[in-house]
């Protein structure tokens, strides 16, 4: 698999009444990333289109996320759409509609990307696509394979409470951008925040902050905050994308559930607290149970789709006896 390694970029605060304190992402930088300036504006038109150039990728990638900032007048109808060329046969995807985020993977690596915009508005207002970025990942087709793959049935004998949650309006989330795009649950995949570390962690101000680089950061520019839930050390849930839609949060994102603790869980760093165990056990049993994810193989770290050490070492080590807990709690028929 090919190393990934971690960035750092500085986020910006944006629309929020209370500011949120400096927070940094633990988030892979991509082999392939480029942000890019289209020009396209609609203005006094009921309709248009605009279809950007092929860009030729210097490295081959089978994962990919798209993200387009518009600022759309009330009026109008907006749809992006992406199509993709696979390395290996010179073949073309169609072109697959989306509003502002799109998550593309399969096992085989494309080459190259094309981009269209569609604009209906009838009031002719003015519609403006000031940036898109693109980030593309090569993940192994082992692991690949296995990640695409439908997984075995699995039936639970107990279907558990679900925890209680910090809703998006009690933390203060911002609106998303647009829709997401929904998706079958079927994997868990752990992570931590790294930066903020424990003693960093400022509650909801800090999970504001790791919204605001997500959505944010000219890198990035994501839809949302790119995880499902987010776990404070004294345990708090905070609620992050609906668990019902893709996140962003580790490539191949569709069909995954991303939870992060806050903390950096490496060795010698922050201590794991039990509270935050607690409340991690109990959301993955409730998520296992309610959506038939079978614990003791779709559950995963960070790290198993990347080299890096997220979830942290001393967190990745407990994911088994996590496992265990979770099949007591919800059993197996």
């Amino acid at each position: 698999m090919k190393k990934l390694f971690s960035v750092c970029s500085i986020f910006l605060l944006v629309g929020l009444l209370i500011a949120a304190p400096a927070a940094w992402a633990n988030e892979d930088t991509p082999d392939y990333q480029t942000t890019v300036n289209p020009g396209f504006s609609v203005v006094d038109k009921t309709y248009d289109h605009f279809e950007t150039e092929i860009y030729e990728m210097d490295t081959a990638a089978n994962n990919m996320l798209i993200s387009v900032d518009a600022i759309k007048s009330k009026s109008c109808l907006f749809r992006s759409y992406a199509r993709f060329r696979y390395a290996q046969t010179g073949i073309w995807t169609k072109y697959m509609a989306f509003d502002s985020e799109y998550h593309f993977s399969a096992v085989n690596t494309v080459s190259a990307y094309q981009l269209m915009f569609v604009v209906r508005d009838p009031m002719k207002g003015t519609t403006t696509i000031p940036r898109f970025t693109v980030q593309g990942v090569y993940i192994d087709e082992k692991t690949m394979e296995y990640a695409m793959q439908e997984p075995a049935p699995f039936e639970p004998i107990k279907v558990t409470t679900k925890p209680a949650l910090l809703s998006r309006k009690d933390w203060g989330a911002r609106p998303p951008k647009s829709s997401y795009s929904e998706h079958a649950v079927q994997r868990l995949v752990v992570h931590h925040s790294y930066i903020p570390n424990q003693s960093q962690y400022k509650a909801a101000a800090s999970i504001r902050g790791i919204q605001n680089y997500h959505m944010d950061d000219p890198k990035t520019g994501w839809a949302d905050i790119g995880y499902h839930f987010l776990i404070g050390p004294e345990g708090t849930i905070y609620q992050g994308r609906p668990e019902t839609v893709v996140g962003a949060h580790a490539s191949p994102n569709t069909n995954a559930v991303g939870i992060c603790l806050i903390g950096d869980y490496d060795p010698d760093k922050d201590p794991i607290p039990p509270v935050m165990e607690k409340s991690l056990v109990s959301l993955l049993s409730w998520l296992c149970s309610n959506y038939r994810v079978n614990p003791g193989v779709n559950i995963f770290g960070h790290c198993d789709y990347s080299t890096k050490s997220c979830p942290g070492l001393e967190v990745y080590k407990r994911l088994p006896q996590y496992r265990e807990q979770i099949i007591k709690n919800i059993g197996q028929k």
